[in-house]
């Protein structure tokens, strides 16, 4: 995973390529800035969390200038900028055909507009959300300094109010103005919450009751194939959001929830784009356990097939990557090796007799699968690593504790020279490490290329059917994640 996030550091570029614009009637803003003679103003398109310069024009020595192109641009929320503390945001819709007025001695409170509903009815929204947001303040400040518990209550009822009030207000405009970009921007910006008459009860106190109504209303008033809500600084946080807190954090789950996103968005080749790119970088650079099983997934069934823009060596070692990973990733039913077991008694006459010692041939071969236990922790490691020599003790402490759980060890040596045979006796007399199964394969390495491995030691944790459950773990981590999963289905 380390080479291919060296490889991802240049694809979020590539999403600048597109162009933002559409064929059609075009557009053109006309504005007048009283108090600005001959400056500079730029038109920038926010994409996600950024910002694009997209035209630029200079205003003549009343103030006015216009900007105009042949291809209207995608619908978003933009920006007009003419120095650090004097630019503000519109709405870009259907209508781009608009004019804007306003005083720079009084930006937010002067500017106006004609032929854009959208940016009228954003603009009265803004204003009047900072005024009932100043009520909410001197509330809070109210409540701070609240004498009585009547008072307090007094006052939280105004609050509650005062929000009540916000809410019909953001209805209404979402009702009344239904086919408006405006609508459907306030929209992705409101929280699913859930009405008074679920909370009744005990639910009221039930975080299980608020997070179903979030999950299943999610998307309600936030459309994530809505392309122009791609070109805010909106979109960005609430996939983000949605992947964190509405979608279990399980790959099974994960995997369900990227399938909608990019399965959805495939009419909007920018969007389509967008989140495939986005996607892909999330979960390569996850640190959580299960990540790559969504991430290879991605990989798979999106990316190697769909992103054709991509560097085909990038794509070629893509695919090599995941032909490596596939047959260990959890989930998956572990490949079935077959290994040659060691008895404990010959480890013990192997101390005593050095032909004995070197002998590969002695054991008796049999597959993993064949082990029957409730929980199985396959653990590859040598005798000459440096982290193996303090692993595996603590694995085999590890073990005494759950193997009258049903848990059963597959300790493989991976080195199978003679020497590296030596070196395992004596490993094993010098910690005693008998009450387990022994293993090596003394005429294959296959075994390392099955369960792609590079480095040691490596633990897999195998459920009954010996799927994998966990994997490049420490044995700390395995005992609490098998004492979990026993307490979950004693």
């Amino acid at each position: 995973m380390k080479v291919l996030r060296g490889l991802l550091a240049g694809i979020a570029g590539l999403l600048f390529m597109f162009s933002t614009s559409l064929s059609g009637q075009g557009y053109r803003i006309e504005i007048t800035m009283e108090g600005l003679s001959g400056d500079t103003l730029i038109l920038g398109e926010y994409f996600t969390s950024r910002m694009i310069p997209k035209d630029t024009m200079i205003l003549d020595r009343k103030g006015k200038g216009v900007f105009e192109g042949e291809d209207a641009f995608q619908g978003g929320l933009y920006l007009i900028y003419f120095s650090p503390s004097h630019y503000f945001d519109l709405l870009l819709g259907n209508d781009q055909e608009l004019f804007i007025n306003a005083d720079t001695s009084d930006l937010n409170g002067s500017i106006g507009f004609k032929g854009s509903e959208d940016n009228r009815i954003f603009y009265e929204y803004k204003n009047y959300l900072q005024e009932k947001r100043g009520e909410l303040e001197k509330q809070q400040s109210l409540l701070a300094n609240a004498a009585t518990k009547a008072d307090s209550s007094d006052i939280k009822e105004q609050q509650k109010r005062i929000n009540g009030e916000m809410e019909e207000y953001m209805n209404r405009i979402e009702s009344e103005n239904a086919s408006l970009f405006v609508s459907k921007f306030i929209g992705a910006t409101r929280e699913p919450l859930p009405p008074e008459a679920l909370l009744t009860g005990e639910r009221r106190h039930d975080d299980s009751v608020r997070y179903f109504y979030y999950r299943d209303h999610y998307f309600d008033r936030f459309d994530p194939f809505d392309v122009r809500l791609l070109h805010s600084p909106l979109y960005e946080g609430k996939i983000k959001s949605y992947l964190a807190r509405v979608v279990p954090q399980h790959p099974d789950s994960l995997i369900v929830g990227v399938d909608y996103l990019l399965g959805g968005s495939r009419a909007e080749e920018e969007l389509y784009r967008y989140l495939l790119i986005t996607l892909f970088n999330h979960f390569a650079e996850s640190k959580f356990m299960g990540m790559d099983v969504v991430y290879f997934h991605i990989a798979e069934h999106y990316y190697i097939p769909d992103a054709t823009w991509s560097n085909p060596e990038f794509l070629s070692k893509l695919k090599d990557n995941l032909d490596k990973n596939k047959p260990s990733l959890i989930g998956q039913k572990s490949p079935n090796l077959i290994m040659r077991m060691v008895p404990p008694d010959h480890f013990q006459m192997a101390s005593q007799d050095t032909t004995i010692k070197k002998d590969p041939h002695i054991g008796e071969d049999f597959f993993i699968h064949e082990t029957d236990a409730r929980y199985t922790i396959l653990y590859f490691w040598e005798a000459d690593c440096g982290h193996c020599k303090e692993s595996t003790p603590a694995l085999y402490e590890v073990h005494s504790r759950l193997k009258e759980k049903g848990v059963e060890v597959i300790s493989i040596h991976v080195i199978n020279t003679i020497e590296g045979k030596e070196k395992w006796v004596d490993f094993v007399n010098k910690h005693g490490l008998y009450d387990w199964i022994n293993c090596w394969s003394p005429y294959s390495n296959d075994f390392r290329k099955l369960y792609n491995l590079q480095s040691y030691p490596q633990l897999f944790i195998l459920d009954q059917d010996k799927k994998i459950v966990a994997k490049r773990i420490t044995p700390e981590q395995a005992e609490q994640i098998i004492n979990n999963l026993i307490n979950i289905n004693p």
